[in-house]
């Protein structure tokens, strides 16, 4: 298996590393671009994480499943940014310890499969609640084990890959050694990845959320007086719409990503003729961390509340110390 099956995009162990004629302008701009995502994801997804735990009364399943995204994120953005950019900017050579090379990649791999097992909880949480409100419902404490199992799950499917990873002594990067037939394991090991990880939660949350769509234009309350079903039904609405929303984020940043690795890896097309593609691709993987916390605040009013709160506090703060001062 190579990387290519995940939402991860870690040029660094192939043994193609991309070189271009304009390196240092490319290595600059990367800099400075994910610099601006690192900042972004760790400001915002470390806003999420603090507005729900400060707020008692938004503790919530929809924000449980919210904030281990948010943390699933800030580990992302903590592992993957600060410690892939230098083996990307090294030439693909190795700067760390052996042992690193089996904890880094399967480590920013689970990430991205706690991303898309999170999302699909999300969605199936939704479908319950909307399309079977009769039935038992996901509480708090329960949440919390399925949070739990999503991080365990994707621990374990990530084992295979971090046991065939290793330091080739020869280039010195860190690349996957498959036993034989090594073709046919790595093979068979991306195409069972990418169903787990990319296409089976995005089928799930397609079918959840238009049996949901359906559900909610069939029980529409006829008339503006039908108070209580109507706020019930904008309300679920907005969640729905929250919850498309930060789907269609990661489909979009992840699936270019996913398209460009299956195709190196099993058409076998040369590097070097997929430089550009490979570079926006990595960039949208990266930035799916940063734009979550974005999506969470345009679509989720307690988020937005939260921010005019610390903000008319500041306000406030200022306005004292002037007064103070004069």
């Amino acid at each position: 298996m190579n990387v290519t099956a995940l939402v991860i995009s870690n040029i660094s162990h192939r043994e193609d590393c991309l070189l271009s004629d304009d390196q240092e302008v490319v290595d600059t701009l990367k800099y400075l671009l994910f610099s601006v995502i690192f900042l972004t994801s760790l400001c915002g997804n470390g806003f999420v994480c603090w507005v729900v735990w400060r707020r008692l009364h938004i503790r919530t399943v929809m924000n449980y499943f919210l904030l281990n995204l948010a943390v699933d994120d800030l580990a992302f953005t903590v592992i993957c940014i600060p410690f892939d950019l230098p083996v990307q900017l090294n030439q693909c050579i190795w700067p760390y310890f052996k042992a690193f090379c089996k904890v880094l990649f399967p480590m920013q791999t689970i990430c991205a499969l706690v991303s898309a097992f999170t999302l699909t909880a999300i969605g199936i949480s939704r479908y319950r609640a909307i399309v079977h409100p009769m039935k038992t419902q996901l509480g708090l404490a329960a949440s919390k084990r399925f949070i739990l199992c999503i991080w365990i799950i994707s621990f374990v499917l990530v084992i295979p890959y971090a046991l065939v990873l290793e330091v080739d002594p020869t280039t010195e990067q860190c690349s996957e050694v498959w036993p034989e037939p090594r073709h046919t394991n790595s093979r068979v090991y991306s195409y069972f990845m990418f169903i787990a990880g990319f296409a089976l939660p995005l089928t799930v949350l397609l079918c959840s959320y238009l049996k949901i769509s359906c559900e909610l234009r069939k029980n529409a309350p006829p008339n503006a007086n039908c108070v209580l079903q109507a706020d019930h039904a904008r309300e679920a609405e907005k969640v729905l719409k929250l919850s498309i929303a930060v789907t269609v984020v990661f489909a979009i940043c992840t699936l270019p990503n996913h398209v460009v690795w299956l195709a190196l890896d099993f058409d076998g097309i040369n590097c070097a003729q997929c430089n550009t593609w490979l570079t926006v691709a990595n960039t949208l993987v990266f930035a799916n961390s940063a734009a979550n916390p974005v999506v969470f605040v345009i679509f989720n009013e307690n988020y937005r509340n939260e921010i005019r709160s610390i903000l008319k506090r500041k306000r406030k703060r200022h306005q004292r110390e002037r007064e103070e001062q004069l």
